[in-house]
């Protein structure tokens, strides 16, 4: 199931999935993973970036920042 970074506190990445909010550690994130990628859990129990998942929300996000602006 993916989940979305939201934010980082400290050691923690909190990981949003609808309503349910999720704190991991960052050594339990694959490197390079930033706010707002989209991420899944690894069968090595590491979270790694779904870069297609990522790239469409940026995308969505992006049209309707335009929308409102227009």
């Amino acid at each position: 199931m993916a989940q979305i970074v939201d934010r980082f506190e400290g050691e923690y990445a909190i990981l949003l999935d609808g309503d349910a909010v999720l704190e991991v550690r960052r050594t339990d994130l694959a490197e390079g993973i930033a706010e707002g990628d989209v991420v899944f859990l690894g069968e090595d129990g590491i979270w790694q970036k779904d870069a297609v998942e990522t790239k469409d929300r940026q995308e969505r996000i992006a049209k309707k920042m335009n929308a409102l602006w227009e």
